[in-house]
C-alpha cells in the first residue's frame, strides 16, 4: 500500500477588511493569535502558520506582552511566519513598486523583530497572480510562493518569471479554510483525491477570513483521524502530522535531489479568477492609480532636491525626515491594496474608509512634491527678464510634449513666453539666452472672468525638459509675437478632422464617433470602424461570477447630443462630443498638439444605471490579436483569439497585427479589457451592488441597495496608431505622458547658489562610445536608502534584451550591465560623491539576502 503524508498546516488567513471594518479586522487578528498561543499550551506538537506583518505591527501595538510569547514560539519553530509581505495584496492589478514596498518594509520588520528573513511568500487568497511575481519574491529574499486562486492541476512545481528569476510553488489543492469536524475531514479528502500521484502534500486546516484559527475541534479531528485507519484506505496508507510549509518545501527538495527528478516548470500569469475585479469601482482604483503616481513621484524629487543640496542647508536631515513619513504612506497604500478592497469586494462602509486614507496618501505626497519643489527652486538664481516658470520631469526620458500652465496673471497684462534657445537632453545648462516660444491661450479653471483687477491666465505650450530634471521657461508682460488665439475664438468651426504632420482623426459628425485614426507616416488608420460605447447588462455579484444572471451586450449606442470645436489655434485643436443613453451622458474632449504623435481624449462620465457595464469599443480589427499590456514591473504578451473574457493591464495597452501595425492605448485609471469581434474593449465603469456574492435567495425587497460607479467620473486616454511595432519605450512614453506629466511652479525672482538654465540629475545612455539614448532601460525610481544616505536606484529593461548601458548620476557615471526583463537595483555611494561604484543591491536594499539559500528544484 503507497505512504501518503499530509503536512497539516494550522493557519488562519484573515480579511483585515471585507464584510467588516478594519477595527474589527484588528481585534480578529488579536483574538486569532491569543487562541494559535493558547492551542499551542495544549497540544505539544500544534504548529501555527502565519502572514502580514502588519497583524505583528498590530499586535506589537496594542499588546506588547502578546507580541513578546509570539517571538517566543517563533524562535522554537512553532510558529512559522510566511508571507514576508505587509499583507495578501490584490496580485494583479498594483504596479511594480508596490509589490517592492510590500516585502521591503515587510522583510526588514521581521528582520528586526525575529531576526530573520521568511524565505516563503504566500498569497492564499488573492485574486490570480502577475507574471513578474517570481523575480520580486527572489529578489525579496524568498524562494518559494504559496497560493490557491487559480487551482492549478500541477500543485507542487517550479515558478518562472521573463527574467528567469525561479522560485518553488504550491498550488493549494483544497481550501485554506476549514471550520469543523466536517470541513476538515473533506479538505483532507479533497487534497488527496486531487494529488494521487504525490506521497506529500501539504493540506490546510483552521478557521480564516474571519480569523479564528486552528480549533480545539479541528485539532482533536486530526488526532482522532490519525489513529482511524479506515478513514482514507482508499488513498492508501495516510499519515497525517502538524506541520508548516516549511517542513513540507524542504522535504519534496531534498526527494528531488536523491532521486535525480526535477518539478516541472510552469511560467506565465496564474489569473481568471474574479474578472469582475479588475474595473468595478472606478474612482477608488484611479484614486489608487493616483497614489502611486504621486508616491513615486515624491520620492524622484527629494532624490533631485538632495542631489542638488551643498549639505549645509539641512536638506539631508528633510530628506530623511520625509524618508520616514513616505515609508507611512507606502503603507497605508499597501494596505488599501488587499486583495479584496484593491477588488472592490468589501462593504461600502469599509471601501469609503479606504477612499479617505488613500485621499490622505494623494494629499499627504502632493505636500511632500510640493516641498522637493520648493527646495530645488530656492537653490536656483533666478533673477531675468520677467518671471520664472519651473517645470520638472520624474521620468526617465527626457520631456518634449505639450504642457498646460495656469497663473496669476494682471487680466489686461499681455503675456510673452520665453524658453531656451535649446535643452541638452542629459546635461546641465548654466544661464543661456531664452527665445520667445509660441503658446496658445486656453480656458481657466476659475470661471469668474476679471475684467479689470486681479485675474487668471491658462495657456498651452510645447516645452522640453530633461531626464529626471528642470527647465526654467519664463514669462513677461511683454506683446508676445508668438501667441495664437488670445481671444479664444473659434476661427476654424469645423468638426469632423483633427490633423497634423503626423496623425489624423476623422469624426462622423451625425454620430460623433471617431471613425478613423491614421498614422500619416505609414499611412495606416488603426481603425476599422466608428468607436463607439456598447452597453451590457450585467448582473454579476461584485467578484463578477454570473451566479446563473445575465450578462450581455444590449448592442444600444449613446446618441449625438453635439459635436464641436471648443480650441482652435496653431498650438492646439480640441474637438468636443456630447452623448447620452437613457440619463448617462459622456463628454469627451478630443484634443491634438501641433506636433503631436497620439491624440488625448478626456472623458467625463455621469453614470446612472444599475447593473450595467459600459465599455469604449476600438474596433482595430480582426487581425489585431497580438497584445502587450503593462503589469507589475513588467509587460505581459500574447496572442488573444477574441473571446469575451476580460483580462488585466496597467498604464497602457497596444494590440497590433501579425506586422506589428495597431493602436497603442494609455489610459489613468483603468484596468481591465477584451477583445471581441475586432473591438478592442475597454471596461469604463461597472454598476455592481457593493459587497453582494452568490448566496442563495439573497435579494430582498425591503432592504436598500448600493452600487458602485454611479455617479460622476473623469478618465484619459492617449490613441497612438501606429503603423510598425512600437517600441517599449513609445509605450511607457505615453504611459507617463497621461498619469505623470510635468510639474511646474510659477516662482519669484530670488537669487540661490545654482545659475541653472535646465539640468538633467539622471539619465541612462548606451555603453560604449558611441553612447546615445539607451531606450529599453528605463529609471523607474530614486529614493533614499533605508540604512544610511546612499541612494537608490531602480532600473527596468523593457525589450528583453540583455543590455550594457551608462547610468548618469549628478553628473557622475556608472557603467551597468542588466538582464532580460530585470528589475536592477543599485545603490549609489551617496547623492553629491565625485566618485564610487554602484553596488548592485536586491529590493531589500542588502548586498545579499541575509538569509539561508534554500535555492530551487527544477
Amino acid at each position: 500500500m503507497n505512504k501518503k503524508e499530509l503536512y497539516m498546516i494550522g493557519n488562519s488567513h484573515i480579511d483585515p477588511v471585507w464584510f467588516w471594518n478594519w477595527e474589527e479586522g484588528m481585534q480578529e487578528v488579536k483574538a486569532t493569535y491569543a487562541s494559535a498561543l493558547e492551542r499551542m499550551k495544549e497540544f505539544d506538537d500544534f504548529k501555527f502558520t502565519s502572514t502580514s506583518t502588519l497583524f505583528f505591527e498590530w499586535i506589537e501595538g496594542i499588546l506588547p506582552e502578546m507580541f513578546e510569547e509570539i517571538r517566543q514560539r517563533v524562535a522554537e519553530g512553532r510558529w512559522e511566519i510566511t508571507g514576508g509581505w505587509f499583507l495578501e495584496p490584490d496580485c494583479i492589478l498594483p504596479c511594480g513598486e508596490a509589490f517592492v514596498r510590500q516585502g521591503l518594509y515587510a522583510q526588514r520588520y521581521l528582520l528586526d523583530h525575529f531576526g530573520k528573513l521568511c524565505t516563503i511568500g504566500s498569497n492564499v487568497d488573492s485574486f490570480g497572480h502577475n507574471h513578474v511575481l517570481p523575480q520580486i519574491l527572489k529578489k525579496s529574499g524568498m524562494d518559494s510562493y504559496v497560493f490557491m486562486r487559480p487551482r492549478l492541476d500541477t500543485p507542487v512545481f517550479v515558478w518562472e518569471s521573463d527574467d528567469g528569476s525561479r522560485v518553488n510553488a504550491i498550488s493549494l489543492p483544497a481550501e485554506y479554510t476549514t471550520w469543523f469536524h466536517e470541513p476538515t475531514v473533506k479538505n483532507i479528502e479533497t487534497t488527496l483525491e486531487r494529488t494521487m500521484e504525490y506521497d506529500k502534500m501539504p493540506c490546510c486546516y483552521g478557521v480564516g477570513n474571519h480569523g479564528g484559527g486552528p480549533t480545539i475541534e479541528n485539532i482533536n479531528s486530526i488526532l482522532s483521524l490519525r489513529k482511524d485507519k479506515e478513514a482514507f484506505a482508499a488513498y492508501g496508507d495516510v499519515q497525517l502530522k502538524f506541520s508548516t510549509y516549511t517542513e513540507f518545501l524542504e522535504a519534496i527538495t531534498g526527494d528531488a535531489a536523491a532521486s535525480g527528478t526535477k518539478l516541472p516548470v510552469l511560467r506565465g500569469p496564474f489569473e481568471k479568477v474574479n474578472e469582475g475585479c479588475y474595473s468595478i469601482d472606478s474612482e477608488f482604483k484611479r484614486l489608487n492609480r493616483l497614489a502611486e503616481s504621486r508616491l513615486m513621484e515624491a520620492e524622484n524629487l527629494m532624490s533631485m532636491e538632495a542631489m542638488l543640496s551643498d549639505g549645509g542647508d539641512g536638506s539631508e536631515l528633510a530628506w530623511r525626515k520625509q524618508t520616514g513619513e513616505m515609508e507611512a504612506l507606502w503603507k497605508v497604500l499597501l494596505f488599501n491594496e488587499f486583495h479584496d478592497t484593491m477588488g472592490g469586494t468589501t462593504i461600502k462602509s469599509a471601501r469609503d474608509e479606504a477612499i479617505m486614507q488613500l485621499s490622505g496618501v494623494c494629499a499627504q505626497a502632493g505636500k511632500i512634491k510640493a516641498l522637493a519643489i520648493q527646495g530645488i527652486v530656492n537653490r536656483l538664481s533666478t533673477r531675468g527678464e520677467g518671471f520664472p516658470l519651473v517645470l520638472f520631469n520624474t521620468d526617465s526620458q527626457p520631456f518634449d510634449d505639450y504642457v498646460e500652465a495656469e497663473l496669476e496673471w494682471f487680466c489686461q497684462a499681455p503675456l510673452k513666453l520665453l524658453g531656451p534657445a535649446a535643452i541638452a537632453a542629459d546635461a546641465s545648462m548654466d544661464a543661456v539666452s531664452y527665445q520667445e516660444i509660441p503658446y496658445q491661450r486656453i480656458h481657466t479653471d476659475a470661471k469668474v472672468r476679471h475684467t479689470t483687477l486681479g485675474g487668471r491666465r491658462r495657456f498651452v505650450f510645447r516645452a522640453q525638459v530633461p531626464a529626471f530634471g528642470f527647465a526654467v521657461y519664463r514669462t513677461v508682460k511683454e506683446e508676445p509675437s508668438l501667441c495664437f488665439n488670445n481671444s479664444m475664438e473659434i476661427d476654424n468651426p469645423c468638426a469632423d478632422t483633427l490633423e497634423n504632420e503626423f496623425i489624423c482623426a476623422r469624426f462622423d459628425t451625425a454620430t460623433g464617433a471617431l471613425v478613423s485614426l491614421t498614422d500619416k507616416e505609414t499611412g495606416y488608420d488603426a481603425l476599422k470602424g466608428p468607436c463607439g460605447v456598447r452597453v451590457y447588462t450585467d448582473e454579476r455579484d461584485a467578484w463578477g461570477g454570473l451566479q446563473g444572471r445575465r450578462y450581455e451586450d444590449r448592442n444600444a449606442s449613446f446618441h449625438l447630443l453635439s459635436i464641436e470645436k471648443v480650441e482652435s489655434g496653431r498650438v492646439r485643436e480640441v474637438i468636443r462630443v456630447r452623448t447620452a443613453f437613457e440619463g448617462t451622458t459622456l463628454e469627451q474632449l478630443y484634443s491634438l498638439g501641433a506636433e503631436e504623435k497620439e491624440l488625448r481624449v478626456e472623458n467625463r462620465l455621469i453614470f446612472n444605471h444599475n447593473w450595467t457595464l459600459l465599455k469604449a469599443a476600438f474596433p482595430t480589427g480582426k487581425e489585431c490579436i497580438h497584445m502587450a499590456a503593462e503589469t507589475a514591473y513588467g509587460i505581459l504578451e500574447r496572442d488573444l483569439k477574441g473571446d469575451a473574457a476580460e483580462y488585466y493591464m496597467q498604464r497602457f495597452l497596444d494590440v497590433q497585427d501579425q506586422e506589428g501595425r495597431g493602436l497603442a492605448i494609455a489610459n489613468d485609471g483603468k484596468y481591465a479589457f477584451n477583445m471581441t469581434e475586432g473591438r478592442t474593449q475597454i471596461t469604463l465603469c461597472r454598476s455592481a451592488i457593493y459587497a453582494q456574492g452568490n448566496s442563495p435567495d439573497w435579494y430582498n425587497g425591503k432592504e436598500s441597495y448600493q452600487y458602485t460607479d454611479i455617479g460622476p467620473q473623469c478618465f484619459r486616454f492617449v490613441l497612438k496608431p501606429h503603423g510598425r511595432k512600437l517600441p517599449s519605450s513609445e509605450y511607457y512614453r505615453i504611459a507617463v505622458k497621461i498619469n505623470s506629466p510635468v510639474s511646474y511652479l510659477a516662482d519669484s525672482a530670488h537669487e540661490g547658489s545654482r545659475r541653472l538654465t535646465a539640468c538633467s540629475l539622471a539619465g541612462i545612455r548606451k555603453g560604449g562610445a558611441a553612447g546615445g539614448d539607451c531606450d529599453n532601460v528605463r529609471i523607474m525610481l530614486m529614493k533614499k536608502c533605508e540604512d544610511d544616505n546612499s541612494l537608490i536606484v531602480r532600473l527596468l529593461e523593457t525589450e528583453g534584451r540583455d543590455t550594457q548601458c551608462v547610468l548618469t548620476v549628478n553628473k557622475i557615471s556608472y557603467p551597468v550591465t542588466i538582464g532580460h526583463r530585470e528589475i536592477l537595483t543599485l545603490k549609489l555611494p551617496g547623492t553629491r560623491t565625485a566618485a564610487g561604484e554602484a553596488t548592485e543591491v536586491n529590493l531589500l536594499e542588502f548586498a545579499d539576502c541575509q538569509a539561508p539559500d534554500g535555492g530551487n528544484t527544477e
